[in-house]
């Protein structure tokens, strides 16, 4: 059922989006298919010494990706939208050999006015039996799930130099089923795993220099786990306060920082309040025109992977390379490194002890354009993930894939 939702969501989208395509010289609209045949040395997620009852499993795949892709342009007015639904077959894994996958992504800006403008942005994940790690690289429990999050964002300008942004935030995530085996073999319950997430937000932007941008941030999150039952109760206030600076080192150089200070009130009286540093920088480096190095890393306190922790602390950082050899031939290579810290403190199970999650992504890709219309692509994927959560199963990954995509219009 949640399948043929997003399904009728995204057809809707785009039959609002042909009326536009009849008034436009070029067309706004274009689907591209994507055929890739890989191989998954562990289809299963699990360690070679798993408690699963599961053995360490490799498999031959095949993916199917179809993505369509609109884009508006109006006077005032911008719509983007891109839908992919993806179908996965395997030839060697006994619980499901596919998996339905379907990702949705919408942005709108409108002008009112020179001072004046609105952006909306929704992002929706809908997944079948997905892997721990996404690109966020929020763990998951392994089952099927929804995950929307949908940002609005008002800004005026006061001033030239001057601008203020409102922006209010509503997040997901709810799973199919209503409970899940984990690795000891145990039934545990999703109504402590569903939650949705309100954030209200100002920030006051104020350019300094040509070449400096100084921000002012304050924040407010309701995070609230409807489905659980009070002796499990996660539910949180937070209070967000901090400063901003983006900066132009040099036509080749751009920086982004955040940093400030985080106040969290939980429902559950068992618990303290507890006051947390966050911070986030990113650095975009294009040594020329074909190269694009981007590096990123960031600290705060999340909503916990785990269910009986209350929240978590999480530590990331990545670092992405983008070359073009020629016009035709693309190279891209990321890693990222996740860290998340689990205080016994803040758990609801008596008796645990402090407990860590390291999760590492190595990611490669290679594409050519043959023409126009087609290219031939081949990737590498390594993920690890090493935990000593209770009942959290360790593992390692590797994926190799070669494919063909086609712009059908």
């Amino acid at each position: 059922m949640k399948q043929i939702q997003i399904l009728v969501v995204a057809s809707m989208l785009l039959v609002l989006a042909v009326p536009a395509w009849a008034a436009s010289a070029t067309s706004p609209i274009h689907v591209n298919n994507r055929l890739r045949i890989g191989w998954d040395d562990n289809v299963y997620q699990v360690d070679s010494s798993s408690t699963t009852g599961l053995s360490k499993q490799d498999s031959f795949r095949i993916i199917e990706e179809v993505e369509a892709l609109v884009s508006l342009n109006f006077e005032r007015t911008y719509l983007g939208l891109r839908y992919r639904p993806s179908l996965i077959w395997y030839s060697d894994r006994d619980d499901s050999d596919t998996e339905f996958l379907n990702d949705l992504d919408l942005n709108f800006i409108h002008n009112f006015s020179p001072t004046l403008s609105l952006s909306l942005s929704d992002t929706l994940r809908s997944s079948q039996l997905p892997e721990l790690q996404d690109s966020g690289y929020v763990v998951r429990q392994d089952d099927d799930n929804i995950y929307n999050a949908a940002i609005a964002t008002l800004s005026y300008t006061l001033r030239p130099e001057t601008r203020i942004d409102l922006s209010g935030r509503y997040i997901i995530l709810e799973y199919t089923e209503s409970d899940y085996q984990d690795a000891s073999g145990a039934q545990v319950s999703h109504d402590n795993d569903n939650y949705y997430s309100v954030v209200g937000g100002l920030t006051l932007r104020h350019q300094l220099a040509s070449l400096t941008t100084l921000m002012v941030d304050g924040r407010y999150q309701s995070l609230v786990y409807g489905d659980a039952d009070e002796a499990n109760n996660r539910d949180a206030d937070s209070f967000f306060g901090g400063l901003g600076l983006e900066q132009t080192f040099s036509p080749q150089m751009i920086g982004n920082f955040r940093a400030g200070v985080e106040h969290r009130v939980y429902d559950n009286d068992r618990f303290d309040d507890e006051t947390r540093p966050y911070g986030e920088a990113s650095l975009t480096f294009m040594p020329s025109p074909a190269t694009r190095l981007t590096g990123s890393a960031s600290y705060s306190l999340y909503e916990s992977d785990v269910s009986n922790y209350l929240s978590q602390e999480r530590l990331y950082a990545a670092l992405s390379l983008a070359h073009d050899f020629t016009a035709k031939l693309s190279f891209y290579l990321s890693g990222a490194y996740t860290l998340n810290a689990y205080e016994a403190k803040y758990s609801l199970i008596d008796g645990v002890e402090d407990e860590d999650e390291n999760t590492f992504l190595v990611s490669m890709r290679m594409s050519y354009r043959v023409n126009r219309i087609n290219w031939l692509e081949a990737g590498y994927q390594f993920v690890m993930l090493d935990s000593d959560v209770l009942n959290r199963e360790s593992y390692e990954r590797n994926r190799v894939d070669v494919g063909w995509k086609i712009q059908l219009f």
